[in-house]
């Protein structure tokens, strides 16, 4: 039976749990979750519990390298601190788990994806990708998703199967697991509950869903986007906050949103994106498109290397949209 005075706040309950957060906030500065990258943070604020971030990008621009560079970074920073209570959780429908675990060591060992995807792996590499999984196991990344070897175990990964899977995380020790930050990659592939009249409606609601998902996890909930074909067409390719395909809903249910595009995707070398020269892979522009509590329209370069999986700083120079 549904308690409706649970959504109701007298003035009093309302001065009470608001000064509980605020003195959270206050006294417990590790719950914010910053990106990890100085350049960027340095006017992105750092993530609270309950908030939405939707990341868009065309297919390649790095969404899933950008995700998982942001998931392993705040891992390490559990780890480094011995925060035994709370986990990192990335769900992926875009890959299999070995897959993504291959991901990891690339950006953990400096050994390229593309040669480890082809098999091309040395005695010397083996071993480093030995050590490198040893020293994974007590890192608080869990993934959920299917894997090759479960092939035959794979259930529906609805948001439904998604929220069940959380909560047997939050039980699987004696001592409470806490999700820390959930990442979704990506909001298209996840499947639908039942039937829907329309892609873009099972969309919309899917994002709603992961909305109060993030309020009801009490943890930040970043998802990627993939932002529609138009976007290729453009002059400059920077997805804005209405190019998320099948769905106009981003801008409305996400407390943030970044889109992210890679210039060589769209240019030759020593050609010009924007008014930016390109230079080798591995540039990636950072959009800020909104931000509810901070200043956003602004960009930053960074660096992405594909096939090592490795976001870092590029450049301290700003892109401003105003200008």
């Amino acid at each position: 039976m549904t308690e409706y005075s649970d959504l109701i706040y007298t003035p009093n309950e309302i001065v009470t749990i608001g000064g509980e957060y605020l003195h959270d906030k206050r006294t417990n500065k590790d719950e914010v979750i910053p990106v990890g990258i100085k350049s960027l943070d340095k006017d992105f604020l750092p993530l609270s519990r309950g908030e939405l971030v939707s990341i868009i990008a065309r297919p390649g621009n790095g969404k899933t390298g950008f995700m998982m560079r942001w998931a392993r970074d705040r891992a390490q920073w559990l780890e480094e601190r011995n925060i035994q209570n709370r986990v990192v959780v990335y769900a992926t429908w875009e890959q299999s788990i070995e897959e993504l675990y291959a991901f990891n060591i690339a950006a953990d060992s400096r050994l390229s994806i593309t040669n480890m995807a082809k098999g091309e792996i040395t005695d010397g590499e083996w071993e480093t990708i030995l050590n490198s999984g040893a020293k994974r196991i007590t890192m608080p990344l869990w993934f959920i998703g299917h894997s090759l070897k479960r092939r035959k175990k794979r259930p529906n990964l609805t948001v439904t199967a998604l929220a069940n899977a959380l909560l047997e995380i939050e039980q699987w020790n004696d001592d409470k697991t806490n999700v820390d930050i959930l990442f979704i990659d990506y909001l298209q592939r996840v499947k639908f509950d039942g039937k829907v009249e329309s892609k873009t409606i099972g969309t919309s609601d899917v994002l709603d869903r992961l909305k109060d998902c993030a309020l009801a996890m009490g943890c930040p909930v970043v998802v990627g986007v993939q932002a529609v074909r138009e976007v290729d067409k453009r002059d400059v390719q920077i997805p804005t906050l209405d190019d998320g395909q099948w769905t106009s809903n981003i801008e409305q249910t996400s407390d943030r949103v970044i889109s992210l595009v890679r210039p060589q995707k769209y240019r030759q070398e020593s050609e010009t994106f924007g008014e930016t020269v390109v230079r080798g892979e591995c540039q990636m522009l950072v959009s800020v498109l909104k931000q509810k509590l901070a200043k956003d329209n602004w960009a930053k370069w960074v660096y992405f290397d594909p096939a090592y999986n490795k976001l870092d700083e590029l450049e301290e120079r700003y892109v401003n949209f105003n200008e």
